[in-house]
């Protein structure tokens, strides 16, 4: 927990849910019954992942997001602790549950989700205190906080004054947001100095264009920098003066939910930090990697004990906590 005289030096908003696995023996037809061989529940949510990700990088970590009075939210919350996040942010909700993903995995490893986003949606910005935007280094957005209701408003909100003092603000893009929110996403580009997103979230949002074609358009409309998550091919990033392709490491996959939020959240660190694009997208590229090698999304994360043992030594000074305000 931070202390009560310390900023956060990564703000984080976004959602913030429980994920219950069911291990079946097959994909039950409509209005069948059947039983799952195993159960697992995890930590999840983009906002929840992010955090989580920060922090095993060394950062402090305030999250800020809504959750329910519920079994869920003591899974989530357990969670959040263990990764020592400030929490004192994150609102409850006494008449919407948390934000729940239901998760049957069928025996060749395929996902059907059944998604409640809860008490996400209520998430407000009314009593946040503006000394926070002031005394930390990044506002982190993870874009289904951009969707509806008063989180979009709180998200929007903080953005804005983000923007107003300067403070980097970087956007996780998810599909969602582009295909409910697009006039929302575009007003925001300018506003932004970290942009994110996967090939899919790039297509969807500039349709018919190339890569580099569409890499040229975003940097047009304000934002500093943009990478896009290649999976196995790693990323592409674009900023005013590099452009560049950068290649994982091989893993083993087990698992790629939350491996898009942790490169996020570690390319995001590493800009941050001041590091060269090639090592930002080295840290992102083995932190998402890495993740995909367990079961599992913001429990899955690596440590950074774990990411010091993939990468060079000269890029272990990103792993070094570092005093809020630095």
């Amino acid at each position: 927990m931070i202390p009560e005289t310390a900023g956060a030096t990564v703000l984080v908003l976004g959602d913030i849910n429980a994920d219950l696995s069911f291990i079946v023996p097959s994909f039950p037809n409509e209005g069948g019954d059947i039983s799952a061989q195993r159960l697992r529940w995890h930590s999840g949510g983009t906002g929840l992942n992010s955090a989580i990700a920060f922090s095993r990088l060394g950062a402090q970590v305030a999250l800020l997001g809504r959750i329910g009075d519920d079994p869920a939210a003591e899974v989530v919350q357990a969670t959040a602790r263990k990764a020592g996040l400030d929490l004192r942010w994150v609102q409850t909700d006494s008449e919407v549950a948390t934000g729940l993903c239901g998760v049957i995995v069928s025996p060749g490893g395929q996902r059907t989700f059944v998604s409640f986003r809860g008490a996400n949606l209520r998430y407000h910005g009314e009593a946040l205190p503006t000394h926070l935007l002031d005394t930390c280094d990044l506002l982190f957005l993870c874009a289904h906080a951009l969707l509806e209701g008063s989180q979009q408003c709180a998200a929007l909100q903080l953005a804005q004054l983000a923007f107003e003092r300067a403070l980097p603000v970087a956007l996780d893009l998810c599909l969602p947001a582009i295909q409910q929110a697009r006039e929302v996403v575009f007003a925001m580009l300018p506003q932004l100095w970290l942009l994110t997103m996967n090939e899919d979230e790039l297509r969807a949002l500039l349709p018919g264009m190339s890569l580099q074609q569409a890499l040229d358009r975003l940097l047009q409309c304000g934002v500093a920098h943009v990478v896009i998550k290649r999976g196995a091919q790693g990323c592409s990033i674009a900023d005013g003066r590099v452009r560049l392709d950068v290649l994982p490491p091989v893993v083993k996959v087990v698992d790629t939910n939350g491996c898009g939020d942790a490169f996020a959240a570690a390319y995001a660190w590493a800009c941050l930090r001041g590091a060269e694009v090639r090592e930002c997208a080295t840290l992102a590229n083995t932190m998402g990697a890495l993740t995909a090698t367990r079961s599992g999304a913001a429990d899955a994360i690596p440590t950074r004990a774990e990411l010091a043992m993939r990468l060079t030594y000269g890029l272990h000074y990103l792993l070094a906590p570092v005093a809020s305000g630095s």
